[in-house]
This record gives structure tokens, sequence and C-alpha cells, in this order.
């Protein structure tokens, strides 16, 4: 190579580095490690009956939001430093082998999109997804965070587990979420209140995310809700947490955390860890449906646990 030639490429290959170097600065700024670490609950809720193993999986066949990496080390964080579960974080679906998958207690879709197992190999995304039904079934966890519910909006045993399917986003600004449940152990982080977050706030399709069907934790709260934007589900909700049991399993879900921040909020991170602690059989949780007044959740009442 002669010299000209070389003095023509180097200046191309600092830009480069340069441009890498700035990618992964901002990359590194996505993920603010120090926010979360200050921002952790201080203990879990209740000890492990055991160690805990979780898969936090991540993988995308849609939209992909800019805070997984973000959820990811929150959870890595919150499982590392109260001890109560292991993280193992991937957007490798082979895990979802029935040997693979055995080995966790619970999974968590942490920001999943799409039709997340889809494959070119014969019956394997099948395979796949009947690994994780009867993963569910037989007593382990499922928790879904934020867009869990945009994953496999079609597939009805998945929806049935997560507990509802997405329908739109009327909502992206600072609301106010109503606590339904104020005196229940996976709302202990709200102290018996409504509190205020900005974030981007789902509906769900009507026919999932039912209180008839499933136990409501967090709705959006009446007395702000642009009505003309969005429409409730079919029991006048709009709900954003709630748990279930599927079989065996047990299911937890919350669809904050679209925003990074969410990630560093500490309510909400108290709030993800004893609804894991719940999915993974450590913290007992009364499941089962119960009827929510419309009445109090349309008023807008600021305070519930004033009630």
């Amino acid at each position: 190579m002669n010299t000209k030639n070389l003095t023509a490429i180097i200046p191309v290959a600092i830009l480069a580095i340069a441009i890498g170097a700035s990618n992964a600065q901002k990359n590194k700024k996505q993920v603010n490690a120090e926010k979360i670490a200050a921002s952790l609950p201080e203990a879990a809720p209740v000890k492990p009956a055991k160690d805990r193993k979780v898969l936090v999986f991540s993988k995308t066949a849609g939209f992909r939001h800019g805070s997984i990496a973000s959820g990811v080390e929150a959870m890595k964080q919150m499982g590392k430093s109260t001890k109560a579960f292991e993280v193992t974080a991937t957007e490798d679906d082979s895990f979802f082998e029935p040997e693979k998958l055995k080995e966790f207690d619970a999974v968590i879709f942490l920001n999943t999109t799409g039709e997340v197992f889809k494959s070119k190999e014969p019956g394997r995304e099948d395979k796949l997804k009947k690994s994780l039904v009867d993963f569910v079934k037989s007593g382990k966890g499922l928790v879904g965070m934020h867009s869990a519910t945009d994953t496999y909006k079609n597939w009805k045993d998945f929806n049935d587990m997560m507990g509802g399917a997405f329908a739109g986003h009327p909502w992206h600004t600072k609301i106010r979420v109503k606590n339904l449940e104020p005196n229940h152990p996976l709302n202990a982080a709200f102290a018996g209140k409504d509190f205020e977050v900005a974030d981007e706030i789902y509906q769900f399709r009507k026919d999932t995310a039912s209180a008839d069907e499933r136990r409501m934790l967090l709705s959006l709260s009446g007395e702000i809700v642009d009505k003309g934007k969005g429409n409730t589900g079919k029991d006048g909700l709009y709900p954003i947490a709630w748990l279930d049991k599927y079989g065996e399993g047990r299911i937890f879900y919350c669809s904050l955390g679209h925003r990074d921040e969410i990630y560093w909020n500490p309510q909400v991170l108290k709030h993800y860890l004893a609804g894991i602690q719940y999915a993974l059989g450590d913290l007992d949780a009364a499941a089962e449906p119960k009827k929510i007044s419309s009445t109090d959740f349309l008023k807008g009442t600021k305070n519930l646990a004033a009630k």
C-alpha cells in the first residue's frame, strides 16, 4: 500500500473509532446503573424458600424499547442486592427448550414484542410455546413488564397466561395511578395511597384484562383520564397491574416500563419485586378476582385507603 492511500485511510479509521466510542458512550448512558442502585428496595418482602433462578427474556420481534437495557440491569441488581433471586438475562429463545427452562423458577418477559418464538425450523415455534405453557401450568412463575402484552397478541394461551393483550397506548404523560388494593402485599410499596408517574399507559383488548377473571391491583385513575382517547375495558377500568393463577402457576403483570426512569423509580421497583416474589411462590398473596367498584374508580377518589 502506498503512502498516499494510507494517508487517506487513517482519517476514516479514526472517524470510525470516534463514532464507535460515541455510540458506546450513548449506550452506557442508557443504563444508569448508579440511579438504579440508589433506588433499589432495601430488602425483599420475604425471605426466599430456596435459591431462586429467574430467566429475564427481552427478545423483540416488533417495536424495540430503548428502556430494555435499564430494565435488565434493574432486575439483575435487584435480585442480587435483595438475595431474592438470581437473574439469567437473554434474548436467546433456546432457553425455552424444556430441558433448559426447567432449571428456572420463573420467567420475566421484559418488554418483549411480537412473535418471539417464530422459527424457520418446522415445529420449533410450537415446541417452545408448549414448553412455556407447561412450565407455568406445572407451578412456575410468569411475570410480564410493559410490552409483554404486545407479544403474541393472537396466541390465546399466552393472552390467557399474561392476562391481557395490548390494544394501543393513547396516553404518554404524567398520570395518577389508582391503588385498587391498598392493603394487598403486592401494593405495599404505595403505602395505601394513589401515586403519580409519567409513562406510556396501555389499554387492552376488551376480551382480556378483566376484573372478573384477574385480581386487579392498579389502574389509571378516572379523575384525569381523557376518555376520548381510549376505551375502557368491560369493567370500566383502565388496568395497569394485576395478578392471577394459571394452572398451578402464578402470574404478575405491570404495564409500567416504557421509560428508562421507571427502572429507577423506588416505588415501582418495590412493586415489581413483590410481584416477582409472588410469581416465584415465596410471597403469599390473594389472587382470586375481586369485584372493583366502577363508582369508586370513576369518581377519582384520591386515596381509597382513607375510605
